[in-house]
C-alpha cells in the first residue's frame, strides 16, 4: 500500500563534484513522468525514464538531476574562436571603420562557447544509475510510510460501516415483519378502491403481499456488503489497497447501499443508508491518492 504523494531527494559524491537527485510525486490516472537534467545529460534520459517506470505505476512525478562542481560542466570561452576574430577584426576595422571588438559582440556569435564535455553522459552513466535507484528506493519508502498513516482512518471507517450493517440488519428484519401487512392493507384498499372488495380470497390476498415483501426485502444486499467488508479488511490487513482497486469497490458497495436504500420503507433505514454513503464517500476521495 503506497500513497502518490512523496518526495525524495539522494546526494551522490562523484570524483569531481556531485550529483543531486530529487523526486516529488503527486496523484494522477496514469504515469506521468517530467524529467530535468543538464542538456549534456540527455543521452541518458531514456534510461531514466525506464528505471522510474520499474519503480512507480501511476501519478504525476517530478525527477530533477543536478551537476555540482564538475569541471566538464564549467563555461569554456572558445580561445580559438576569439583569437581568429579579433585578427580579422583588427585587420579590417580601419577601412570598415569598426569600433574595437567588444565583449558583447563576441558572444553573440553561436560558438563563443565551447560545447560541455562529450563524453560526460558516459562518465556520469553508472553513478547516477546507482543514485537514481537510491532515490526510487527512499521515495518508495516515503510513500509507504504516508499511507500507513491512513491504515487507522481505514479501520474506523470500516468499523463504522460495519456498525450501520449491523443497524441496518436490525431494521431490515423489522422491516420484512411489516410488510406483508402493509401490503395486504394497501391491496385491501385498492380492491375498496375497484368497488371489487371481497371477490379475491384472503389466500390470494396473503400471497401477493408475500411476492410484494420478498421484492422489498433487503437481507440479500446486506449479505453482499458484508462479504464487500469482509474484502476490504483482508486487502487492508495485506496492505494491499490500491487507488484503482478501491474505487471498484467503492462502486460495488455504493450499488448495494443505492438498492437497500430504493427498497426500504422505515425512515431508520433510509437514514442509516444515507450515513453509509458519506463514509464511503469518504473512503473513495482517501483511497483515491493509494497507488
Amino acid at each position: 500500500m503506497r500513497s502518490m504523494t512523496a518526495y525524495a531527494e539522494v546526494i551522490c559524491p562523484l570524483e569531481q563534484g556531485n550529483l543531486r537527485l530529487t523526486l516529488r510525486s503527486v496523484n494522477h490516472k496514469a504515469l506521468d513522468l517530467s524529467i530535468r537534467l543538464h542538456p549534456a545529460l540527455y543521452p541518458l534520459e531514456a534510461a531514466l525514464r525506464a528505471e522510474v517506470r520499474g519503480a512507480a505505476q501511476r501519478g504525476k512525478l517530478d525527477l530533477s538531476v543536478e551537476v555540482h562542481d564538475e569541471p566538464g560542466l564549467e563555461p569554456q570561452i572558445n580561445r580559438a574562436l576569439l583569437k581568429s576574430v579579433a585578427k580579422a577584426w583588427q585587420e579590417d576595422a580601419e577601412w570598415l571603420y569598426l569600433p574595437p571588438l567588444s565583449a558583447e559582440a563576441f558572444f553573440r556569435l553561436p560558438q563563443a562557447w565551447l560545447p560541455s564535455a562529450p563524453d560526460l553522459a558516459e562518465r556520469l552513466e553508472g553513478p547516477l544509475l546507482e543514485a537514481l535507484r537510491s532515490l526510487l528506493e527512499k521515495w518508495n519508502a516515503g510513500r509507504t510510510k504516508e499511507a500507513e498513516r491512513l491504515r487507522p482512518f481505514f479501520q474506523e471507517n470500516l468499523a463504522t460501516l460495519r456498525r450501520l450493517r449491523a443497524d441496518l440488519d436490525r431494521e431490515a428484519a423489522a422491516h420484512a415483519l411489516e410488510l406483508p401487512e402493509l401490503y395486504r392493507q394497501k391491496l385491501e384498499q385498492l380492491l375498496r378502491d375497484a368497488q371489487v372488495q371481497g371477490q379475491l380470497p384472503a389466500e390470494r390476498l396473503l400471497a401477493e403481499s408475500g411476492v410484494l415483501t420478498e421484492r422489498q426485502d433487503v437481507r440479500e444486499e446486506l449479505v453482499r456488503l458484508e462479504a464487500h467488508l469482509d474484502d476490504f479488511q483482508e486487502r487492508l490487513a495485506k496492505g494491499k489497497l490500491g487507488g484503482k482497486g478501491l474505487d471498484v469497490w467503492c462502486q460495488e458497495v455504493m450499488r448495494e447501499l443505492n438498492t437497500t436504500g430504493s427498497k426500504c420503507k422505515r425512515l431508520p433505514m433510509t437514514r442509516l443508508v444515507m450515513e453509509g454513503k458519506q463514509v464511503l464517500e469518504q473512503i473513495r476521495e482517501q483511497g483515491a491518492n493509494l497507488e
